[in-house]
């Protein structure tokens, strides 16, 4: 038969207030000790109370969750996790699944309602939220000698049903009534859904209903005799009879259960051990890798360059210069081709003939170079110009081989060395003329060279023309 946790709620919620204030009169508010492998509770009055003890969950509000003790059957006595286990059963019974599900996320109440239900299936009324420390709570049925119940009265009744309304636990007030008096083995006679009677052993009390809640209560007339309560108190106790029985088969049953569970516990850990171990000698037999150092240079991180294709040959990206670099960057480091590099003559004017050199026939590879002489002596000549700054050397990669270099510095020292021997000349040539030190006589007289006057340098440039000398001529200036 299908019933809901509400169900099992409300067929409880009167003999449980019952219940519980048997348990408030015993302990009186005292200090309580639990030993579950006793199993035991005890409370500490004068003189103390021990009761046998029955684990249903543990609240933890830290975890936020209610766990039924049957997930951990191995580490409890099979008395003490009796009644979780009975509960269960009764929940497969009934189709309720609060009493099914290993653990429950927590609701305001929901601890408490979980353990009303566990009462309607196992037949144990009596219940005591024992905290453990950090927050969590262990919520106990308790059972012993001390809860016998005296036989019902009309007063106490009343009492009890007063007592229990005050919660607005039950929901269906005609259940709750109803069930009362079956566990108590009073009598109840219902006239319709609004109105019923119940008859105790001194008296019997009227009940109005309106919506299954209890809206009024009069004195009423006894419906049946003393026998017939006799045989419903018998009925009671056959009732609870058979609850105990099937507390007892679920103590066997955990019993089992708690053997299978540590055989699981011992397998699971044989196997992580087992995978373990094998990873250690994984690990052992694995070739061992270069630790990673500590600090890693441009060159480790810097990913290789891509090839650019340049023609039909493959070259590498970083020697492809690039139009929108800065002027400013590296030169290339590819390697320069040299060429041959001959040395001329420029030519001079109409009718002279070039001073030194072969004029070298072109050649792709070929560079043309005139010999320069050298800048100071061709500064010390008359009428040479304004000596101008010398041009910067090429870089090393224009220049050529180095025996190339050497045979054009081996050219302008040749070149100078002619300019000063022809220097020489000239000036022994107008002594010999016209004697000794004429060089330094009056410039305004002619030079004789071969029997004729010939005009000087520094006379042309007194009559404001200038004669073109050696450098002149050589450079065809």
């Amino acid at each position: 038969m299908t019933k809901t946790l509400q169900e099992l709620i409300d067929a409880s919620i009167f003999l449980s207030t019952e219940y519980q204030a048997v348990l408030a009169e015993l302990s009186q508010g005292a200090e309580w000790d639990v030993d579950f492998s006793a199993p035991s509770f005890t409370l500490r009055t004068t003189p103390p109370v021990t009761l046998t003890p029955y684990l249903l969950g543990t609240e933890s509000a830290a975890r936020g969750s209610f766990v039924w003790s049957w997930q951990e059957l191995g580490h409890f006595d099979p008395q003490v996790v009796s009644a979780a286990v009975q509960t269960r059963q009764a929940g497969e019974r009934h189709g309720v699944a609060e009493l099914t599900t290993d653990e429950l996320p927590l609701q305001d109440g929901l601890a408490r309602r979980l353990t009303l239900a566990a009462k309607a299936a196992t037949g144990l009324y009596a219940h005591y939220p024992a905290r453990a420390g950090g927050n969590i709570t262990a919520w106990l049925l308790l059972d012993g000698a001390e809860f016998e119940l005296p036989r019902l009265t009309e007063q106490r009744m009343m009492q009890v049903i007063g007592e229990s309304l005050t919660t607005d636990t039950a929901v269906d007030h005609n259940l709750a009534v109803a069930s009362y008096a079956k566990l108590r083995g009073a009598h109840v006679e219902w006239d319709t859904d609004a109105t019923c009677v119940v008859t105790v052993h001194d008296g019997a009390q009227r009940f109005w209903f309106d919506e299954h809640q209890i809206t009024g209560v009069e004195p009423a007339e006894p419906s049946v005799g003393e026998d017939e309560l006799r045989e419903l108190e018998r009925q009671a106790r056959t009732h609870r009879e058979a609850l105990l029985e099937d507390r007892r088969s679920a103590v066997a049953q955990a019993e089992v259960l708690g053997e299978q569970q540590r055989a699981e516990a011992a397998e699971r850990k044989r196997r992580e051990r087992e995978e373990a171990d094998a990873a250690a000698s994984a690990a052992a037999a694995a070739p061992q890798e270069e630790p990673l150092p500590s600090e890693l240079t441009p060159e480790d991180i810097e990913a290789p360059e891509p090839e650019q294709p340049e023609g039909d040959v493959a070259v590498p990206a970083s020697q492809v210069r690039d139009a929108d670099l800065p002027f400013d960057q590296e030169p290339t480091r590819a390697p320069a081709e040299p060429g041959r590099v001959e040395t001329t003559v420029l030519p001079g004017p109409q009718g002279e003939t070039p001073t030194a050199g072969p004029q070298a026939s072109p050649h792709p590879n070929t560079t043309a170079m005139s010999r320069i002489p050298d800048p100071g002596l061709a500064a010390s000549q008359p009428g040479a110009p304004e000596r101008e700054e010398p041009m910067p050397e090429p870089a090393d990669a224009e220049r050529g081989t180095a025996a190339e270099t050497e045979e054009r510095t081996t050219a302008h020292r040749d070149a100078a060395a002619r300019e000063e021997r022809v220097a020489r000349e000239e000036v022994v040539e107008r002594e010999t003329v016209a004697g000794p030190g004429a060089a330094d006589d009056d410039l305004s007289a002619p030079a004789v060279v071969d029997g004729q006057e010939v005009e000087t340098n520094e006379q042309a440039e007194r009559k404001g023309k200038k004669k073109r000398g050696f450098l002149s001529r050589f450079f065809d200036l």
